[in-house]
């Protein structure tokens, strides 16, 4: 049976597997076939502390017919058991299973324990600092190229732009494509097609018209289209980070298979792209909102007077990284983590059974007043080396997640993210429109639900 073949069993096995009887955990369970969904969708994070105010740290939370009899678990100190797992206890591959895996099911984040780590080979290479290096020199001309004529787009939507802007920045980077062509939009759309419809998708029908058969046609697309590059990756010596990954090999000295390799840069794809995409919106948005915290970037940037940035120059600028931080706190990339429980333990004082599934929504963490001085204010020094408030808890700020599985990818995120920072901000300046509240999207991908309109104006 081929390994995607075998992948697939083991989803649908995940999917119907779940605990009979959590009544001893106090909790709410929602609307019936939804659960509490429509609350999240509208109002997430209220949703959650609301829920923490009425039921503590570890508590029932109905999601209908997406999970079956999911907790919701809350606080540093529980996350910790979860992320370090030092006595194996916890599944990603199961915990994503009904939202990630039939999508992503071969990537890092859907594999557990010795196959986790010996697939993370495939990256051992793609993520040290020479290939960063290169990546760098990549992706800088790309934005210059893009940001010239933002300011000349009438109804500018950041949000629009930014994720165009990374799409061309993965098609080099990670795949080494110059212009993707008609490709773009199309792979554009598949992104789209997996994660607002399939992984959004209620019912699980793989048949034409329900969401889920459009996300898995869109998985089909992707797939082959990476497939069909890794022959001429493999031979040439290129510097982009697919060249890195499929020459990798097992233990055996074999190459990883077509279909592996596939499914691992499809899985980067959509966590770089869209987590990024994310990431700068949110970013921008407060930026646009608190003028003087922009402008305090902006002075720090144009300090180091490069028009792009080197991979040695981006430790020269702290502030700017503790801004980066900072909004990543307040909007985390990813509103959802999950992991399934592989057999009986305790969390929060309350006996866990096996096969449950397990909610954790890092913005929680990020804001708990416990921790945070005035949580929900945007301040950059709360990074800076004279506070350091991060540091109270170890488990109590993790954007990129945290033990075996924390992002493997992360410092690339942060490359990228200086590297947009110090191009944009050293031709515009920005703001939003006055009053600025948006409703704030959580699911599939946060971002600003209006995508972020501003008005951009020359330096």
């Amino acid at each position: 049976m081929p390994p995607s073949a075998t992948a697939s069993a083991d989803y649908i096995h995940a999917q119907d597997a779940g605990p009979k009887d959590l009544s001893h955990i106090p909790g709410a369970n929602g609307l019936p076939l939804v659960g509490h969904l429509p609350w999240m969708i509208k109002d997430f994070h209220n949703t959650v502390e609301r829920h923490y105010q009425r039921y503590g740290e570890v508590s029932r939370f109905g999601t209908g017919l997406v999970n079956r009899a999911p907790l919701m678990v809350l606080g540093p100190d529980n996350y910790k058991t979860m992320l370090l797992d030092q006595d194996r206890n916890f599944s990603t591959k199961m915990g994503y299973a009904s939202s990630l895996g039939p999508f992503y099911g071969g990537g890092l984040l859907t594999r557990d324990f010795d196959d986790h780590r010996n697939h993370r080979r495939v990256f051992q290479t793609s993520f040290k600092n020479d290939a960063m290096r290169g990546y760098a020199d990549l992706m800088n001309p790309i934005m210059e190229r893009r940001l010239e004529n933002w300011d000349k787009v009438d109804n500018f939507l950041f949000f629009d732009h930014i994720k165009e802007m990374l799409l061309d920045i993965a098609a080099k980077v990670f795949f080494g494509i110059e212009d993707l062509g008609d490709d773009a939009d199309k792979l554009n759309q598949a992104l789209i097609d997996i994660a607002e419809k399939g992984m959004m998708g209620i019912f699980r029908v793989n048949f034409p018209g329900f969401k889920y058969h459009t996300g898995l046609k869109a998985k089909k697309y992707a797939c082959e289209f990476l497939i069909n590059l890794i022959p001429e990756r493999r031979a040439n010596d290129g510097r982009d980070l697919m060249s890195y990954v499929v020459k990798e090999k097992n233990d055996d000295g074999s190459y990883f298979s077509d279909q592996e390799l596939a499914e691992h840069l499809a899985f980067l794809m959509f966590a770089a792209h869209d987590t990024t995409t994310s990431a700068l919106s949110h970013l921008v948005m407060l930026l646009g909102q608190h003028p003087e915290i922009q402008n305090k970037v902006r002075e720090e940037i144009l300090g180091l007077d490069k028009e792009a940035l080197d991979y040695d120059d981006l430790d020269n600028i702290p502030y700017t990284e503790q801004a980066i931080y900072e909004s990543l706190r307040l909007y985390p990339s990813v509103s959802m983590m999950t992991r399934r429980t592989i057999r009986e333990t305790e969390m929060g004082g309350y006996a866990i059974p096996a096969n449950t599934v397990l909610l954790l929504p890092p913005r929680f963490n990020h804001t708990m007043e416990k921790w945070w001085d005035e949580p929900k204010k945007f301040d950059p020094d709360r990074f800076s080396p004279e506070r350091q408030e991060h540091k109270r808890h170890p488990f109590m700020f993790h954007p990129f997640g945290g033990g075996a599985h924390k992002c493997i990818g992360m410092h690339f995120a942060m490359m990228n993210a200086k590297c947009f920072l110090n191009q944009f901000l050293r031709k515009y300046t920005f703001e939003t429109p006055p009053d600025y509240n948006p409703w704030m999207q959580a699911v599939p991908m946060p971002r600003p639900g209006d995508l972020l309109p501003l008005k951009l104006k020359r330096v």
